[in-house]
């Protein structure tokens, strides 16, 4: 006789062995289902087979149901993961270097920005008014006359101001407002409750001066040139007001010195050089508030005014 076998797929050799014991167990039980008596009582998915309720097999229980699509995916990486709780919310964006780091309080504060803005050098106390154009501090801000004054004067540590603040230089003055309190010198002219004063040794010569303002770390700044409308001026005032156009703070139009047309008005840069004079004492100064940009730099002749009553402490 010829013999022959019979291939099982493995998915349903579990349910063979299963339907192979059912008549040992049949034989020693009572049945649980008969043609008159079905095991829907015991659930949808249970069916009999050979007298046994047993639970059929479902495709549907198995990996999308409870795998990868639901509770994979959807609950884990989008929700709880780098976007909700992750980087974007508790990390860098919200808590790092924007709001906790050097913007908020991590580093020292900026430097103020000045502008020189008022003068009279021929009053019984020389006085140099500045405004400030950005707040900051003050700290080794340096104001240089250039000629032949020798007068020098470097901002100390402890000062603070804010944008719009107006600081009045008294030469051979005898107050320095307290850092905070810029009304600690009192409001008896020239000094202000309104403007920050300081006081310093030395004078300028009522002639020809040239002023450099520098940052704490030297970088000019803002400068301006002074002459008289005729006169002597110091002999090294050209060089002077050359160097504020090597620094980029004043009109780059070349300087006509030319001694020999006989004109004061071909001499020592006074065709773009503030023209200061004419003040009186202590009742008039020269003021930077003409045209639409006066504090703009680099400085012009034209933002300057004639002599004008002085307004100290206020801009």
């Amino acid at each position: 006789m010829r013999s022959f076998s019979i291939t099982v797929p493995p998915m349903l050799r579990p349910r063979l062995a299963a339907l192979a014991l059912l008549p040992l167990v049949s034989a020693c039980s009572n049945p649980e289902c008969t043609d008159t008596a079905d095991c829907s009582s015991r659930g949808p998915d249970i069916v009999c087979v050979e007298e046994r309720c047993v639970q059929a097999s479902s495709p549907d229980a198995g990996t999308v149901d409870a795998g990868t699509g639901d509770s994979g995916v959807d609950a884990s990486t989008p929700d709880a993961g780098a976007d909700d709780a992750g980087t974007e919310d508790a990390g860098s964006g919200d808590a790092g270097s924007g709001d906790a780091g050097t913007l908020d309080g991590g580093g020292p504060p900026p430097e103020a920005s000045l502008r020189i803005t008022e003068i009279n050098p021929d009053a019984p106390q020389d006085l140099i008014e500045l405004v400030a154009v950005s707040g900051g501090t003050l700290t080794g801000i340096s104001l240089k006359e250039l000629t032949n004054s020798d007068f020098a004067f470097t901002f100390p540590q402890g000062y603070t101001v804010e944008t719009g603040a107006v600081l009045v230089l008294h030469l051979d003055g005898s107050c320095t407002d307290a850092p905070g309190d810029p009304a600690s010198c009192g409001q008896t002219q020239p000094f202000s409750a309104s403007a920050w004063d300081f006081s310093m040794p030395g004078t300028l010569s009522y002639s020809g001066k040239v002023l450099e303002l520098l940052s704490s770390k030297g970088v000019p700044v803002d400068g301006v040139p002074f002459v008289r409308a005729s006169g002597e001026m110091p002999s090294n005032i050209v060089a002077a007001v050359q160097r504020l156009q090597a620094d980029r703070v004043w009109d780059a139009t070349p300087c006509i010195h030319d001694m020999t047309t006989g004109f004061a008005k071909d001499r020592y840069c006074r065709n773009i050089a503030a023209d200061w004079s004419g003040l009186n004492n202590a009742s008039s100064s020269v003021m930077r508030i003409n045209g639409t940009a006066p504090l703009a730099t680099p400085g012009l002749k034209a933002q300057w005014s004639g002599p004008l009553p002085t307004r100290w402490g206020s801009y």
